[in-house]
């Protein structure tokens, strides 16, 4: 009876611990890499929707790759309409890891996470009362 009550114990400590694992509103549920392991990529520009509408510009006009580093620094490469321009800066995580911070030259931008997962990296941004919600897939 007392094994019974211990697993019975161990099964609902485990169940409850799987259950609150997923932290961003799309995912993943669980995973064994942390946020940080995660985060740290080459990510290319893929798709963007304003309030649920696709506003994703053509890739023969606009094309964004950002490279988010270890140790907390990023750069950042993009065209539009066939000019290059380059960024570096810093990058962290919120206190509740919730939300992605980067600085650079230009200013502070901060994005709620809303998947985070090795291959995509999602986020949203509230500008001019319109939510645009950016898609990253791993290089």
């Amino acid at each position: 009876m007392k094994k019974i009550i211990i697993y019975s114990f161990l099964f609902i400590s485990l169940g409850a611990g799987f259950s609150s694992c997923g932290k961003y509103e799309e995912g993943p549920n669980f995973t064994l890499l942390s946020k940080k392991a995660r985060i740290t990529n080459t990510w290319k520009f893929t798709a963007q929707t304003q309030n649920g509408i696709d506003v994703t510009p053509d890739p023969m006009s606009y094309s964004l790759t950002m490279t988010l580093k270890k140790d907390g620094t990023f750069d950042a490469d993009y065209t539009i309409f066939s000019q290059s321009f380059t960024s570096s800066g810093s990058w962290a995580f919120s206190d509740d890891k919730e939300d992605l911070i980067l600085s650079d030259a230009t200013g502070v931008q901060i994005s709620e996470i809303l998947k985070l997962t090795k291959s995509e990296l999602k986020v949203s941004n509230i500008q001019n009362g319109d939510e645009i919600v950016t898609t990253y897939t791993a290089q």
